[in-house]
This record gives structure tokens, C-alpha cells and sequence, in this order.
């Protein structure tokens, strides 16, 4: 995956739920025609995070056995805009989970106004059907930076 709209996981309860953060930054690509002179996150980045937030919470509520796969999106509401400099806060909620499928419900906050909400339906599949073997280990690491798991240094 390219494009991360989740900065980190800051809490997590797998089989319940999950609280992920996203720091929305002047310098993303997206502010140069979103709007000029009037920079608003495209909706489509806040869905996409509260989306990454639901895979990790099934990935980890499945004991890593499986990867979440979004296969709709819906009842998407926007309230209101996030816009740089803001932190959004990403909370996510299991609603059912029943393999091979699962349903989330989310909301997107700035502070304590909510900007966004969402319920995501998703196909949990073995990680070998959907990330090729070479990548595979890349997505891992992003997995565990998003849980603020990091390598030991050696020497330190």
C-alpha cells in the first residue's frame, strides 16, 4: 500500500475495537488542487483511514491469520472538514464478525466535532491470496509501525 491515511493505532482491543490517529499535514499532494486557497481533505482519504483502522482491528482479532479486504462502503455521512494542521482520530467498532466477512462501523473526529461516519463491510482471505510474497514482509512492518512496534537496535 501506497498511500497511508493512518499514522498510528493508539488503541486497541481486538475483537471490540480500535482508536487510530492520522495527522493531516499541509505538505500532502492532494492541497494542491483540494481546494486551492481553501485546503480541505478529500472525504474519500478520511473514509480510506477509518478503513486501514477496521483492518488492523480484524487483522488482530483474528490472531493475524487473515487480511481484511473492503468490499463496500456504507451509510458514509461528512459532517465537516478536516484541514491541515488538525489531528483526526479514527474510532472503530466491530459489529459483527463472522469469518469470512466482517462489519465495522466508524467515526472520524477533529477534537470533539465529528467530520465523518461509516460502516464497512469486508472479506477477511489468507494473507498469500491478496499481498504477493514480495511484498509481504513490507506490509507486515507497516502493520506493526502502525501499533508502534519497532525492531530492536542492536548495540543499544
Amino acid at each position: 500500500m501506497r498511500h497511508y491515511w493512518l499514522d498510528r493505532i493508539i488503541r486497541l482491543e481486538p475483537g471490540v475495537g480500535a482508536t487510530g490517529v492520522k495527522g493531516v499535514a499541509l505538505a500532502e499532494d492532494h492541497f494542491d488542487y483540494h481546494f486551492p486557497g481553501n485546503p480541505v481533505l478529500p472525504g474519500v482519504c478520511v473514509l480510506e483511514g477509518l478503513a486501514q483502522t477496521g483492518g488492523v482491528l480484524l487483522h488482530q482479532s483474528v490472531d493475524c491469520r487473515l487480511v481484511a479486504l473492503m468490499v463496500s462502503v456504507e451509510r458514509a455521512r461528512f459532517l465537516a472538514f478536516a484541514r491541515p494542521g488538525d489531528q483526526l482520530i479514527y474510532d472503530v467498532a466491530i459489529e459483527s464478525l463472522d469469518e469470512p466477512h466482517a462489519r465495522v462501523r466508524g467515526e472520524a473526529r477533529v477534537d470533539d466535532r465529528a467530520i465523518a461516519a461509516a460502516r464497512f463491510t469486508f472479506r477477511l482471505v489468507p494473507p498469500d491470496q491478496l499481498i504477493p510474497d514480495a511484498y509481504r514482509a513490507l506490509w507486515q512492518q507497516g502493520i506493526e509501525t502502525w501499533l508502534g512496534r519497532y525492531p530492536e537496535i542492536v548495540g543499544e
